[in-house]
């Protein structure tokens, strides 16, 4: 009943939503008056400073006050949101923890034209891209469109590929000093970046060098009911699921949901292989995209059973591009590697109130799961004050399921680990990285994380509406931290091998890695 009635409230909230669309859309587009773009960056402040529960982990208490000054003393004239973002951002960033950032907001389409063009899809949305040596490539293509993987992209709409990058720069922050994530994430979300400075286009044009020939290749967005059809109107794809049997797309779809496969990139969240050594040996290389998506739990289950027939020493554990997620995943994954008896793998996380907690589910985007925790916050907070929430030497500790004492997996992994690394491993993949570095279990191949080796300001994240601007706030409310720290602080977890990425065709760390295992006495401790 309770579900029904959140269902209901969301409904409700969306065709209020629908008929104020025109009215949001021309709220965005206007500029704003100094005023009001100080009311905003007043407001941002302080609601860091009542929730952040480590605003000054990195900078001072003045530097960061001097920062919002100066920022107010420069607002003398009406901005518009795309302006006011881009003079707002470094602010925010100055902060340094990766969780914490400002966005832009975009026009909403309205009722007209969703009915006549129907769901849009970015431009962007069809191509990866890499940074490397602050050269920008197309290292995948996820649709049809003529472009030549490991082509340099020179220009985007007229815009040297380096001025962009350059122009990232403000708009992007890592956790602590590090100098991996900005070239990392800059690449990866070179067409996000852009867009968040010149808005939502429906094409843009990229100019391309591939081996020594120049050409350029217009990205279009698609519109779902514009989009022409030929005449067989069902794809390849669809046509080989319906001649599976009813048995058979069951076991697609369970597939699937174990390796949370994402059908528009047609890569699997989770994936495992078994690479040859030689005649007789193979290493297990697992491919972990993200924390998240699928029934993981299944997937690590399968793969270590797997694993274990195998009789491989070897374990591979590819976390480069990985942006983090769920801790509750990376303990399962924990508890099928760790070398202890018995471990903790995340600290109680330090809040700055007993009811932190309850800000994000009423301030964040509308969704079945907030609709349902918002309408049972009264119970669900008296269970998370009297069980999840502790306080210690006057400050309040909220207890995740991964701070109590695990046993190991009865499928543990006894052999040999590899971990590979770069800029974009972040959040919960740099967590689960400083506890197999804490407890010498794994040796690391690749970049320094993007996220940071002491801890990080995550957990409940809401995503907070500024009251003019409408821009985007997010930031962290509580304190994530493994057992144990390095020195100095501020910095991710550092490779014991440093092979940098150098190449679109050739996979270097992982290569790497292979070779190592063949020598007679291999650099792994």
């Amino acid at each position: 009943m309770v579900k029904i009635i959140a269902y209901i409230g969301i409904l409700a909230s969306l065709l209020v939503s629908c008929a104020s669309v025109e009215k949001y859309n021309a709220q965005i587009s206007k500029d704003f008056t100094p005023a009001e773009l100080k009311e905003d960056v007043d407001f941002t402040y302080k609601l860091l400073t009542k929730y952040h529960p480590d605003l000054y982990w990195y900078i001072s208490k003045d530097s960061l006050d001097r920062n919002f000054e100066n920022l107010k003393e420069s607002l003398t004239n009406p901005l518009s949101g795309r302006e006011f973002y881009r003079a707002f951002a470094p602010v925010v960033n100055s902060i340094r923890q990766g969780h914490t950032s400002i966005s832009p907001v975009y026009p909403k389409p309205t009722k007209l034209e969703k009915k006549t063009k129907g769901k849009r899809t970015a431009p962007f949305k069809k191509v990866r891209f890499r940074n490397i040596n602050n050269r920008v490539y197309i290292e995948k293509v996820f649709s049809k469109d003529s472009i030549e993987v490991g082509s340099e992209v020179l220009k985007l709409d007229g815009i040297a590929a380096s001025k962009l990058l350059a122009s990232y720069h403000k708009l992007i922050t890592a956790d602590g000093f590090n100098t991996t994530f900005h070239p990392e994430l800059s690449g990866f979300r070179f067409g996000s970046y852009y867009t968040k400075i010149y808005g939502k286009k429906d094409s843009v044009q990229l100019d391309l060098k591939y081996n020594d020939s120049l050409y350029s290749y217009q990205l279009k967005a698609d519109y779902a009911k514009l989009k022409q059809k030929s005449k067989d109107t069902t794809k390849q794809e669809d046509k080989d699921v319906v001649k599976l049997s009813k048995k058979e797309r069951k076991t697609k779809k369970k597939w699937e949901k174990v390796h949370g496969y994402v059908k528009y990139t047609k890569e699997q969240t989770r994936s495992l292989e078994f690479l040859p050594l030689d005649s007789t040996q193979v290493a297990a290389y697992m491919k972990i995209r993200r924390f998240k998506n699928g029934d993981y739990k299944t997937f690590y289950e399968q793969s270590f059973k797997a694993i274990d027939s195998a009789k491989t020493n070897y374990l591979i554990i590819d976390l480069r591009d990985n942006f983090g997620g769920s801790l509750k995943q990376i303990g399962i994954l924990n508890s099928y590697i760790t070398n202890q008896n018995e471990y903790v793998l995340i600290e109680p996380a330090k809040m700055t109130k007993r009811t932190s907690y309850f800000y994000p589910i009423t301030h964040s985007p509308m969704h079945w799961f907030n609709g349902l925790m918002y309408l049972t916050t009264p119970v669900h907070m008296l269970y998370v004050q009297a069980f999840k929430v502790k306080v210690k030497n006057g400050e309040p500790y909220f207890y995740h399921k991964t701070s109590k004492p695990t046993k190991p997996n009865d499928l543990n992994f006894k052999g040999k680990i590899y971990v590979i690394i770069n800029g974009n491993s972040f959040s919960a993949s740099s967590t689960i990285g400083a506890h197999l570095d804490g407890t010498n279990r794994a040796f690391f191949v690749g970049e320094e994380t993007g996220g940071a080796y002491n801890g990080t300001i995550a957990g409940m994240m809401p995503i907070v509406e500024l009251p003019n601007s409408k821009l985007k706030l997010r930031f962290g409310f509580m304190n994530i931290k493994t057992p144990y720290t390095q020195e100095p602080d501020g910095y991710g977890v550092k490779p014991d091998a440093y092979v940098p990425n150098t190449s679109i065709e050739e996979d270097e760390q992982l290569d790497w890695i292979l070779n190592d295992i063949k020598q007679s006495k291999p650099k792994y401790f």
